[in-house]
């Protein structure tokens, strides 16, 4: 009887598979990598895939981002962005619901069918690039933050935020 030694399949890393992930949403995926190999950021399409909320408060997006790790809530990637003093959160594509949150933006695919919204975005894995770095690096699992649990985490944290500033001495 013949033994044939089988090896277990080979993984990529998890940014790697985040990355080919990231790639996808883009009608030709090539282009992210191209962008990135040449140490830029990569322009992401949004409404295949995902979305994005802009949380135009950098401090309000890390505290809302903090009350759901808290909570125990999945949370999808997630971007610093210092230029904009923003966070953006990967979320589910919702069509059909409107965004009309305080201090943040719902970047999406024009209801009219019209070009795709951008966002662009670091490679996985890599150090800060143009003042962008991931607090939570797309994995490949394909997880997204739900937009109703973002929202309620924006909520909490803007009425903890606010209590802060009333207690400090």
């Amino acid at each position: 009887m013949l033994t044939v030694a089988v090896r277990p399949p080979r993984l990529a890393p998890a940014h790697v598979l985040g990355a080919r992930w990231l790639a996808s949403a883009n009608r030709s995926g090539n282009d992210a990598f191209t962008q990135w190999r040449s140490g830029q950021l990569a322009t992401i399409e949004m409404g295949r895939h995902f979305n994005v909320v802009r949380v135009t408060d950098q401090r309000l997006g890390i505290a809302a981002l903090q009350d759901m790790r808290a909570a125990g809530v999945v949370v999808g990637p997630v971007l610093l962005n210092r230029p904009r003093r923003a966070v953006e959160f990967l979320i589910t594509v919702r069509r059909d619901e409107q965004w009309h949150i305080r201090d943040s933006l719902l970047i999406d695919r024009p209801a009219d069918g019209g070009p795709a919204a951008t966002v662009r975005m670091p490679a996985p894995g890599l150090p800060r690039t143009e003042g962008r770095d991931w607090l939570v690096v797309p994995d490949g699992r394909q997880f997204l933050t739900h937009p109703h649990n973002l929202a309620i985490a924006l909520r909490r944290a803007r009425t903890q935020l606010r209590r802060s500033l009333v207690t400090r001495p």
